[in-house]
């Protein structure tokens, strides 16, 4: 397993253990990344003409939540599963010492 996934399902474990994820949470960040994604799309096809400097904030300001929106997405599904999913999931990932 790779270091990042084990870290990750460490932190829902940590995070997530004693209270349920919130989809209000995932709502405001995939409506945050839905508004500057037409924002962005709708500069594209007005033909502006965009450079590093308008390409790179708006991966910033569109990527950075979507990605969280469905981390935050991939632990609550994985949670709804049962009490000890996480910690199970926790487990799973977990690279055994020889």
């Amino acid at each position: 397993m790779s270091g990042f996934r084990q870290a990750f399902w460490r932190f829902a474990y940590k995070r997530y253990r004693g209270r349920r994820p919130s989809r209000l949470f995932e709502l405001l960040l995939f409506s945050w990344a839905t508004l500057f994604l037409a924002a962005y799309g709708g500069a594209l096809i007005a033909d502006f003409r965009y450079g590093l400097g308008f390409v790179i904030p708006g991966l910033f300001v569109v990527g950075l939540p979507l990605t969280f929106g469905l981390m935050h997405r991939r632990i609550r599904l994985e949670r709804a599963k049962g009490p000890d999913a996480l910690y199970r999931k926790r487990l799973a990932t977990t690279i055994p010492v020889r």
